[in-house]
């Protein structure tokens, strides 16, 4: 018998009989931004500001929906993230010119995908670089403009034998976003202080590599043998993502909002899948998605005039293609270094 009609009768045994891993993976996904409502006004700030931001968060889920839309039974997961980030503000053909960058960590914990080893690799996940251009930014007239363009860099800590990651699979992701500021008040006496807040984005996510490298074991004739369920390349659409904010501003630094979220797109799909070293062919796995809808309660308080302390609460009505966060909340710390006036 040939070596080539060997390798089709093992492959004619092995179909169908793998005793190991058959959930979903997690891979992280670059998509959207964390703006807050009326981060746009900070176009009117002074060319020369530099600011300083740390952010800390927390989100609880109860539930895994799979990209069909199934609930996991008993599943579950925490996610402690953190990240810290820098702006500076200068101007750029007399208008202004936000250059900024972050870089942002992840833990996971207690967390439960049945059928899984769920396994997590938490850490670095990826990087991020940021430009912002204003073509409005007129605070008399309470009315800002902002093109943004995010770029993710994949840096972060992937690891393929482990069922979740907080970082993508060497994915780089370019994030072009809109950012409109209306103030109300102009409107209506009524709505003096009031504001209105719009965010919106599109992810444009390149292929993965090596996304799934998994120990399986296989049923044979003579038994159970190790092998390795692995997927060479991960595919991800565009995500889009909306963000729409009312907010109420008594005095500067200071404000209280509303928002709602929607996002979908970004499927993942892991492809080239084949059980090693046996050389069988598995048909392409859809991982996850960017599909959620999700309402928000932001606010932040001035603890000086260079220092403000700011939150954000969520919780998820829909979700599908991840975990569904019940409740989530994020502070955020903001250090402004004013540039200085100059000297009579």
């Amino acid at each position: 018998m040939t070596s080539t009609s060997m390798k089709m009768t093992a492959a004619c045994m092995l179909v169908g009989s793998m005793v190991g891993w058959q959930a979903p993976a997690i891979a992280g996904s670059d998509n959207s931004s964390d703006t807050y409502a009326g981060d746009y006004t900070g176009g009117s700030l002074p060319t020369g500001t530099f600011i300083a931001l740390q952010y800390a968060g927390f989100s609880h889920s109860n539930a895994f929906i799979d990209t069909a839309g199934n609930k996991l039974p008993n599943s579950h997961a925490n996610v402690f993230e953190e990240f810290t980030r820098f702006a500076y503000f200068t101007q750029l053909g007399g208008h202004p010119f936000v250059i900024e960058a972050e870089l942002p960590f992840a833990t996971l914990t207690g967390v439960n995908l049945p059928g899984t080893n769920s396994l997590v690799a938490s850490g670095l996940a990826d990087p991020v670089v940021h430009l912002t251009y204003f073509l409005i930014s007129d605070a008399q007239t309470q009315r800002w403009l902002g093109l943004t363009d995010y770029l993710y860099l994949p840096f972060g800590n992937y690891d393929n034998t482990k069922v979740i990651n907080v970082a993508t699979p060497h994915q780089f992701t370019d994030v072009p976003q809109i950012g409109y500021t209306e103030g109300l008040g102009k409107f209506s006496p009524s709505l003096k202080g009031f504001f209105f807040d719009l965010i919106a984005n599109a992810s444009f996510h390149t292929d993965g590599d090596g996304p799934i490298n998994f120990p399986i074991n296989v049923a044979t004739p003579a038994g159970i043998l190790p092998a390795a369920l692995t997927y060479d390349k991960l595919t991800q659409s565009t995500s889009y993502d909306v963000k729409a904010f009312l907010r109420y501003e008594p005095k500067t630094f200071q404000f209280v909002a509303l928002g709602i979220e929607k996002s979908w797109g970004g499927e993942q799909i892991a492809a080239n899948g084949r059980i090693a070293p046996f050389g069988i062919p598995r048909a392409p796995l859809s991982l996850s998605k960017d599909d959620f809808l999700r309402g928000h309660l932001q606010f932040q308080f001035p603890l000086a005039q260079d220092f403000a302390v700011a939150a954000d609460v969520f919780h998820d009505f829909t979700r599908v293609g991840g975990f569904k966060d019940d409740i989530g909340a994020e502070i955020r710390l903001t250090k402004f270094f004013f540039p200085q006036p100059p000297s009579k």
